[in-house]
């Protein structure tokens, strides 16, 4: 069937959309306005404002649209949620995902795949695989969003796309964190929070079971996460055991609302700006410099940037 024999279906209730992220919010809303309910793979691209309009013709159509991250709706989450709450105020975050040493080659990295070439993933691997980190973040901040958010480091290929990325981000009350995805390191899929009375800590956010090198979660269902470690505050560790899950299975069934591609185009505006802060306010509004936006990315750089064929 043809993406139009898909809308045009009266016997399609729900919609799982995959496109590439470059494509997917235009989808969204032509799925929306025919009455579909979505469910969306991750991650977004666009601006804030872009995505924005895309819940909220939701909201507006009566439809329910789903986020395709599934590692927070699996029974360890809902552990660690009880075990966070605790650990008193969330201090500090560091989370990370990079793989792609020995995996990929040079060709690959300059945009012969869907994550390095930004016309089919904008933001690059910030979008593809800095998305994990983030959401790690967002979650363990209860969805708050940062007040501030700087790309330290920053690498791009050839053709402008985003392969490396470090960012800082700042929380109310002096809560910070600190991501970072490449695809030219050594597979890591991590985070720890930090709190006031231990630490909670996972080393197999998506795939990689316990460090142990399998990947099988990559290949099929994502079935697993089966331990997470508590350490106290004088820096003993305590492996807690849960319920082995299908992700896919236990995300179908909930529905989760998030803030973390504000936090994402933040991030990737600050890359874009090499290093700039972006403070985000209240209001919604994003300064930089001085300067108020309403909005962000201020621009759409790789139209912008790409000559018309």
């Amino acid at each position: 069937m043809t993406h139009d024999e898909v809308l045009a279906e009266a016997g399609a209730e729900v919609l799982y959309i995959p496109l590439p992220s470059g494509v997917r919010n235009a989808f969204m809303r032509r799925a929306l306005e025919a009455g579909k309910h979505v469910y969306s793979e991750k991650p977004h691209s666009g601006t804030v404002a872009e995505f924005r309009q895309v819940l909220d013709l939701a909201a507006a159509r009566g439809r329910q649209w789903m986020d395709g991250t599934m590692w927070y709706h699996s029974v360890r989450t809902r552990a660690m949620e009880e075990a966070l709450a605790k650990l008193g105020p969330v201090r500090r975050v560091a989370a990370s995902f990079t793989w792609g040493n020995g995996l990929v080659d040079q060709a690959w990295i300059d945009g012969g795949n869907g994550r390095t070439d930004p016309a089919r993933e904008p933001f690059g691997m910030l979008g593809d695989s800095g998305h994990y980190p983030i959401s790690a973040v967002a979650w363990a901040f209860a969805w708050e969003l940062p007040v501030r958010a700087q790309a330290l480091h920053c690498k791009r290929n050839k053709v402008g796309a985003v392969i490396t990325c470090e960012a800082f981000l700042w929380f109310k009350d002096g809560g910070r964190a600190v991501i970072d995805t490449t695809c030219e390191g050594p597979h890591r899929s991590q985070f720890e929070v930090m709190c006031d009375r231990g630490v909670l800590k996972v080393d197999d956010l998506v795939g990689g079971q316990g460090r142990s090198g399998n990947f099988s979660a990559y290949e099929g269902p994502f079935v697993g996460s089966t331990r997470f470690v508590l350490g106290d505050h004088m820096g003993k560790d305590t492996v807690v055991e849960v319920e082995a899950c299908d992700h896919e299975n236990r995300l179908v069934q909930e529905f989760v609302e998030s803030v973390r591609h504000t936090i994402m185009c933040a991030i990737f505006e600050s890359c874009m700006r090499e290093g700039a802060a972006v403070e985000l306010t209240a209001e919604g509004a994003f300064r930089i410099g001085g300067e108020t936006f309403p909005d962000l990315p201020t621009r759409n750089w790789w139209e912008a940037a790409t000559p018309e064929q």
